[in-house]
């Protein structure tokens, strides 16, 4: 199983690290510079829970986004356990 949110379809993102040195211009130095960029993955927040939909009971990763969506009612046809 992916982890990605059932319903909100919510995964994984691929962001950039970035490296520097120097001091800030502002600082009183030169400028900041980069040294390098490695790529890293920022990953939802996401759950493991138990949800009704159309009348079956399934186990599936909810971000907590979803979650909030789910207490107010948010989406038809499916109710948290």
């Amino acid at each position: 199983m992916s982890r990605t949110c059932h319903l909100t379809g919510k995964r994984g993102l691929v962001v950039n690290r970035v490296t520097r040195r120097g001091k800030a211009r502002a600082d009183g130095g030169v400028g900041r510079k980069v040294t390098g960029i490695s790529a890293r993955r920022q990953q939802p927040n996401l759950q493991k829970k138990t949800i009704r939909e159309h009348g079956q009971l399934r186990r599936v990763w909810l971000s907590t986004n979803a979650l909030r969506t789910l207490a107010r009612g948010g989406f038809p046809g499916v109710d948290l356990i």
